[in-house]
């Protein structure tokens, strides 16, 4: 099943961009995201045929940067071996997440190669937020000055973070980068995993959350850079709640997958 699973990723690969590398590249990432799956779960996959469809997964099929597919490739191989290690765990957890931050700052352009900090790219240095903050506590005359000042500073960074982050999960772009039939099955994961929650399960939410905020202090985000960096973590939860589907609702679901995908709007 998964060597058909991979064949299907690889295809629509070189359909959609003819780039051999990619392809390859592509095809190795779900390789290893469906790997963790299997270690971190310790659980088989889904017998149903309707499994192939997940190689038809958007998150595997865009023309990447190189560099940017191998460092979702690093990612799961780092997780590989963090959860197939029984010691110096707590050690190999810092090489994780400091791999995972790097990863996180060079997909977003935040840093480019060899290690140059782009830092007119933060949301720090937007100008139109500073403006805003300025702009507020000069106009603001509704309050007084003092509260003004309170109430308009750069605390406000952190409503836009925290709006930014969660733009970055809104239907359209999940469905971008996973189609709406992988909607339900990731949906039903989350929901068992909540069922069944541990110390390992939080540690990937934390991780989860680390890349999205290193990708929202980006002022340009790339959804599938980000995505392709989580795809570890989505292909688990995808995979968990493939089980528990309704195929009939999944297949007619990936028709309508297929049907807005291929619909051109204006």
């Amino acid at each position: 099943m998964v060597i058909a699973i991979l064949l299907v990723c690889f295809l629509l690969n070189i359909a959609g961009h003819e780039n051999i590398l990619i392809g390859i590249l592509n095809t190795l990432l779900l390789f290893l995201s469906i790997a963790f799956y299997l270690k971190f779960s310790n659980q088989k996959l889904s017998s149903t045929k309707l499994l192939l469809l997940i190689g038809a997964i958007p998150i595997f099929s865009h023309n990447y940067n190189v560099l940017t597919v191998l460092l979702a490739i690093g990612i799961c191989v780092l997780l590989l071996l963090y959860f197939s290690i029984s010691r110096f765990k707590n050690i190999f957890i810092f090489i994780v997440l400091f791999y995972i931050l790097v990863a996180s700052l060079y997909a977003n352009r935040l840093v480019e190669l060899p290690f140059s900090l782009q830092s007119s790219q933060l949301i720090f240095s937007d100008n139109w937020i500073n403006l805003y903050i300025s702009q507020m506590q000069r106009e603001a005359l509704y309050v007084p000055y003092k509260i003004r000042l309170l109430l308009f500073n750069g605390s406000v960074y952190s409503y836009v973070l925290l709006s930014k982050m969660a733009s970055l999960y809104t239907f359209k772009n999940l469905y971008d980068v996973l189609l709406i039939a992988n909607l339900y099955p990731l949906v039903k994961g989350l929901m068992l995993d909540f069922k069944d929650w541990n110390r390992s399960k939080t540690l990937l939410i934390f991780f989860v959350l680390l890349i999205s905020f290193t990708t929202v202090i980006s002022r340009r985000v790339d959804i599938f850079n980000t995505f392709v960096l989580l795809s570890p973590f989505l292909m688990y939860f995808t995979l968990k709640g493939f089980k528990s589907i309704n195929k009939i609702v999944y297949l007619i679901l990936f028709v309508l997958s297929i049907i807005i995908v291929t619909t051109p709007f204006e």
